[in-house]
């Protein structure tokens, strides 16, 4: 298979391992070098929105949407999330809805530990929700209102694309939930048999047994509910996004297709409702039907070289010569074949000067001027490299700073509730107006002295500082000066909580 535009994905548990290049899906046993794309699974994603009015909406929002997120969707304090939000304008109203997306990182790393044995990087980790878009990307499907519904063994969720366009996603009842319910009316059958008699009975009366007549009731009545679910989704999503009707309603297992299903929901009152399944890809497909739609949708976030909605925390470390370190080792190298080729050239010149002493005599001040100018050249770069050591000391002394601060904000991990909102505030704070810390020193639980430090292009974020330090409630908010250092404003702040 081609590698230019080829991707390579894992599905979450590490089972299955694809290539793709746009027109093919090959199962591989063994990893390769290429841009990387698997999804969480929908049950790990929190999902929270709210309306801001439309004016805000082009506004940097991130501040914003993880303070709703703590606050407002009760994410844990003491937990680490990586949290993404998409932003949708209402017709009928000069507002926008905020969506917005959260993952608790431990989880995270947990179910990814064998992926990441066979992979090492996942350089886009997708929301699943997101990804039926690939077939209006491709041109697989025209833009209409559909829904698309997956129903896997542990994790089932639907999607709502209005002209094409991602509007919504609500979770559904997976097939582990069916089991029980089963198995709750006394009906013993395991998933991987459900998934086989969904695929070949399905909601066909005709094709049960008359023994199996209790488990296609049961069946028909586990569908009822959760179309009657899908039919009250599409009634809200219709006022809240002003769509007059669904046009397809696309519906998989892992498996592929539920038999009978269209007729099932011709009867349930979609009258004018095309019913399809997952399998549209070009050259049609077996199994797997939702990691191949991930998979596409990767390789079109990687043709677009777009990263939005992109919530990996497995990310792959950029070349080295394109982090500072080693943009700086290159200058120095580059320097010394520099020097090393002027001391080369010096030395042929004087070699060959000796031998031609006596035919260049005339000629031996203007290179002897020349050899000056070298040797100022020399120092002159002899004293930049100086600079540049001394400059090299100072970040190191920052970056102990930083590290000495990460110690003490370990350190102070495990206090008390308040002390961590305390902490969470002032660290949104300080994000909101682009201020970094030179120090932190923590007095008690209620008491805290910080240095920052604003760009001089940015030297009023200092007092607005200060000033929604005292709005959000802190009290004996108190600095000595700001002062103005190598083109940066730097203020020592003490602050007590209440």
């Amino acid at each position: 298979m081609a590698k230019k535009h080829t991707i390579q994905y894992i599905s979450p548990d590490a089972s299955l391992l694809l290539l793709y290049d746009g027109k093919k899906f090959e199962e591989i046993r063994k990893r390769e070098n290429l841009f990387t794309i698997s999804r969480v699974l929908y049950e790990d994603v929190i999902v929270y929105s709210f309306k801001l009015p439309s004016v805000q909406a082009n506004d940097d929002l991130s501040s914003l949407v993880e303070i709703k997120m703590y606050e407002d969707a009760g994410l844990d304090v003491n937990k680490n999330y990586k949290i993404s939000y998409l932003v949708k304008n209402l017709d009928f109203e000069e507002m926008c809805l905020v969506e917005c997306f959260a993952i608790d990182t431990s989880v995270i790393r947990d179910q990814y530990q064998q992926a990441i044995k066979k992979v090492k990087y996942i350089d886009f980790l997708a929301l699943p929700f997101f990804a039926f878009s690939t077939f209006y990307t491709n041109k697989i499907l025209t833009s209409k209102n559909d829904i698309f519904v997956y129903i896997g063994d542990n994790e089932a969720f639907l999607s709502f694309y209005k002209n094409g366009q991602y509007i919504s996603t609500k979770s559904m009842t997976n097939l582990s939930d069916i089991v029980k319910k089963l198995n709750a009316k006394d009906i013993d059958i395991t998933k991987e048999k459900l998934s086989e008699i969904l695929k070949d009975k399905g909601l066909k009366q005709e094709l049960y047994a008359e023994k199996e007549s209790a488990i296609f009731i049961e069946i028909e009545r586990i569908f009822s509910e959760i179309f009657t679910k899908i039919s009250n989704i599409a009634l809200h999503n219709r006022s809240v996004f002003a769509f007059d009707n669904i046009d397809r309603i696309f519906f998989s297992t892992k498996k592929g297709r539920v038999k009978g299903l269209k007729e099932f929901v011709l009867n349930f009152g979609f009258t004018d409702v095309q019913v399809l399944d997952f399998n549209l890809f070009r050259e049609k497909q077996d199994s797997d039907f939702l990691d191949k739609i991930v998979c596409s949708y990767g390789l079109d976030k990687l043709k677009q070289n777009s990263n939005k909605q992109n919530i990996t925390i497995f990310k792959r470390p950029p070349p080295f010569l394109k982090t500072q370190s080693g943009k700086l080792i290159l200058s120095v190298l580059a320097f010394i074949l520099i020097l090393s080729g002027i001391y080369i050239y010096f030395q042929y010149e004087s070699n060959s000067l000796e031998k031609q002493k006596s035919m260049l005599e005339s000629r031996y001040d203007s290179i002897k001027l020349r050899a000056k100018r070298y040797k100022r050249e020399i120092r002159e770069k002899t004293k930049e490299i100086i600079a540049i050591k001394k400059d090299m000391q100072k970040q190191n002394i920052v970056f102990e700073n930083i590290k000495s601060s990460i110690d003490k904000l370990e350190e102070m991990k495990g206090r008390d509730s308040s002390y961590t909102k305390f902490l969470v505030a002032i660290n949104l704070l300080l994000q909101k107006y682009h201020l970094k810390t030179n120090s932190i020193e923590q007095i008690g639980s209620k008491k805290m002295i910080i240095e920052v430090k604003s760009d001089y292009s940015n030297r009023d974020n200092i007092s607005k500082f200060l000033k929604s330090l005292i709005k959000r409630g802190f009290v004996n908010v108190e600095t000595d000066e700001i002062k103005l250092d190598n083109d940066k404003y730097i203020s020592k702040i003490e602050i007590e909580n209440e």
